[in-house]
């Protein structure tokens, strides 16, 4: 190693004194032990403040609960990813992607070299998409014969090359036109760096006036019906924060609660003449199966479970064996 010049030394006091308001006593240049301890301590001190820079410029960017997804395949081993920017802070998503499988908690065989990602910046606030296509890298009839039921398949997305915290999850399965766009809770900004909106919200009353409602106040996020992409959904999506109580409409009794891919954490309610009501996207459920509920009775917490974007509560009634827009 280089001796010191006593210049070095000076400097290195000089910066430490300026960064943190520590004045090193003098030291005689030819006490070798004390030296290297300034030294040391020096360079400690110094490297202790720029790691703490450099972590504090990747955790404060973006967190979990400011970033959402949904995907949608597009057939031959090719997705799109629909991401909302809920944070106030710009995203910049990197090209590359990890396909994982949720009970091993593994990646699955195949070649993530091959794997051909379209990602970008995504202003706060706005909306994107990021495309991907496996059919390079992976079997994908394969993966789709080999998983089982209760299991299925997740993307992992960064902006930090999956270091600090900085990823993101996205289940996805193999069904076309499964997906959907996003939510029309959040308004794209048409240009980089143009003006964003706050989110904009529809209300409306439920198909029974005699019910009570599901929320504390409803904002219709998404609607029933064919949707702009051409698919069809089958419940309304209530905007919500995470935690909000989610009350029973009418008495009933419960007759499922469970989790999956879609809706996430979920409570099937049944009604009067032969209605069912279903809740979905849940951060939990405080009811169990053949338990009876009373109308105004919470059973639930808003989440942003399963394929939600961000915190939301999805809402289908079914009567008869046919689903209904739950909304008058």
């Amino acid at each position: 190693m280089r001796k010191f010049r006593r210049e070095n030394l000076r400097s290195i006091k000089s910066m430490i004194r300026d960064r943190t308001g520590v004045q090193m006593g003098k030291t005689t240049w030819h006490d070798g032990g004390y030296l290297k301890k300034s030294l040391l301590t020096a360079a400690g001190v110094l490297c202790f403040f720029a790691l703490s820079a450099f972590a504090y410029d990747k955790f404060n960017s973006l967190n979990g609960d400011e970033l959402s997804l949904r995907s949608a395949y597009q057939g031959g081993g090719r997705y799109e990813i629909y991401v909302t920017n809920l944070s106030a802070h710009e995203l910049k998503l990197q090209d590359e992607i990890r396909v994982m499988q949720w009970s091993t908690g593994q990646p699955v065989e195949g070649d993530p070299g091959r794997i051909r990602v379209e990602a970008g910046t995504i202003a706060p606030g706005g909306t994107g998409v990021v495309k991907v296509d496996l059919s390079d890298g992976y079997d994908v009839e394969r993966m789709k014969e080999s998983i089982r039921d209760g299991d299925w398949y997740y993307f992992v997305l960064t902006n930090n090359g999956f270091a600090f915290g900085q990823d993101w999850m996205c289940t996805f399965d193999f069904e076309t036109g499964g997906g959907a766009s996003p939510d029309p809770v959040l308004i794209k900004a048409e240009t980089e760096g143009a003006e964003t909106q706050e989110p904009s919200y529809e209300t409306g009353g439920l198909i029974f006036e005699d019910w009570a409602s599901p929320l504390s106040a409803l904002s219709v996020s998404g609607h029933f019906g064919e949707q702009a992409n051409g698919t069809f959904s089958d419940h309304v999506s209530f905007a919500g924060k995470e935690g909000d109580p989610v009350f029973a409409v009418s008495d009933g009794t419960v007759t499922e609660t469970g989790f999956d891919k879609a809706d996430g954490f979920y409570v099937v309610l049944a009604v009067e003449d032969g209605i069912c009501v279903k809740y979905g996207h849940l951060k939990e459920a405080y009811v169990s199966e053949g338990e009876a509920v009373s109308k105004g009775d919470q059973i639930a917490a808003v989440g942003k479970t399963g394929m939600a974007t961000g915190a939301n509560l999805a809402f289908a009634v079914n009567r008869g064996g046919e689903y209904i827009d739950p909304i008058r």
